[in-house]
């Protein structure tokens, strides 16, 4: 196994530069990991988070990427309609792969890719896969089987966000800056791809694989503006789901593209059961200190507010993941002895069918489990 993984970036747009790069020139990653190549299909961006990032040559073509950089791996951070191609043609050329959020739009193509990999004998990390051992979910769990709050039945969660064309990166005059978010709102976008993968990767964490799906979910604003250009909504960018966990425990999930006034912590999920309540927030513009809340009678003060640190919804945590795993010849193994893509493939089956369930007005049968 090589003692320094080497990398090339694919995508250099956004969260590439702000989540994965610019992490990557830190002096404590530089022992395990190099950062061989960037490619974009937009060849001066390409050049630039070359010279910006400190890789040794860039790329306006994948394949040929694949054919001629001396890498080990790739992390992806393309449009998420990308991902399902460019993974299959990594793990194809025998590349390890990290892949931001969501590896795949279908259940199928999530198959796919585990059945390839293994064959292949590379390793995959779906972000958000290490979420799912974050401290906070840790500390979620540790209080549920504790029985602080009792019998569990009930959880809410999800995020609004006005849209990736108010993203403070993005601005115009800059190639580096001027990342055009119109694939947001085409097919493969949308906010449950794009956000509610993360709210639901925690959830089945916790209570495990959901068994059933309902769901309402459409098209709130029909245009989007980016700077001058008029972007034609196509992908629901309004979406609710009913889970359905078994013995009656129930979750609502919800993910928007909307605008949302807060103050504070800015909540992520709730969950009550017959004796209490937990409730879960991260300080606003915090990405790495969240907020828990717990209440019940049980606890001598019946209330008490917990700050956690560490990592949430990290993508460059999940590259790192997999870093350690070529250097140590090891599965991406994110909990109880499952991998990255199991969990990844289940939380890819709830929004699927979710879109299914929005449209045909049924509940619906999950089928994978982790």
């Amino acid at each position: 196994m090589p003692k320094i993984v080497k990398i090339a970036q694919v995508g250099c747009g956004s969260i590439a530069q702000r989540m994965i790069m610019s992490r990557l020139k830190a002096p404590s990653v530089k022992e395990k990991v190099e950062l061989v190549a960037t490619m974009d299909i937009v060849s001066e961006r390409a050049k630039i988070c070359m010279e910006k990032f400190g890789a040794k040559e860039w790329y306006d073509n994948y394949d040929k990427m694949l054919l001629e950089a001396d890498i080990d791996a790739v992390t992806i951070a393309t449009p998420i309609h990308l991902h399902y191609e460019q993974v299959m043609k990594a793990i194809k050329a025998g590349k390890h792969v990290h892949c931001h959020k969501t590896i795949s739009t279908t259940t199928q193509e999530a198959t796919d890719i585990i059945d390839l990999a293994k064959k292949n004998k590379v390793n995959v990390v779906a972000s958000p896969g290490t979420s799912v051992k974050s401290p906070i979910v840790f500390r979620v769990k540790q209080i549920l089987d504790e029985g602080v709050i009792g019998k569990v039945y009930w959880a809410q969660s999800g995020r609004q966000w006005e849209g990736h064309e108010y993203e403070p990166l993005r601005k115009p005059d800059n190639i580096l800056t001027d990342i055009d978010p119109s694939w947001y709102y085409k097919k493969g976008g949308g906010p449950m791809y794009d956000m509610g993968v993360y709210e639901l990767t925690e959830l089945v964490a916790i209570f495990g694989p959901a068994k059933k799906i309902s769901a309402m979910s459409g098209i709130g604003l029909e245009e989007r503006k980016y700077q001058d250009k008029i972007i034609d909504v196509e992908m629901d960018d309004n979406t609710m789901f009913l889970l359905d966990f078994g013995d009656s425990m129930f979750a609502h999930v919800f993910s928007s593209f909307s605008a949302l006034a807060d103050e504070g912590p800015v909540p992520s999920f709730s969950i009550s059961g017959s004796e209490g309540g937990i409730r879960v927030g991260k300080f606003k513009g915090e990405r790495y200190k969240s907020i828990l809340d717990i209440w019940s009678p049980r606890l001598p003060k019946k209330y008490v507010r917990e700050e956690i640190s560490g990592y949430m919804e990290d993508t460059f945590v999940d590259l790192m993941h997999l870093v350690d795993c070529i250097i140590n010849d090891i599965k991406p193994i994110v909990m109880d002895n499952v991998e990255s893509m199991q969990i990844a493939r289940h939380v890819i089956e709830i929004i699927e069918k979710g879109y299914i369930a929005a449209k045909t007005g049924k509940t619906i049968d999950l089928k994978t489990s982790f």
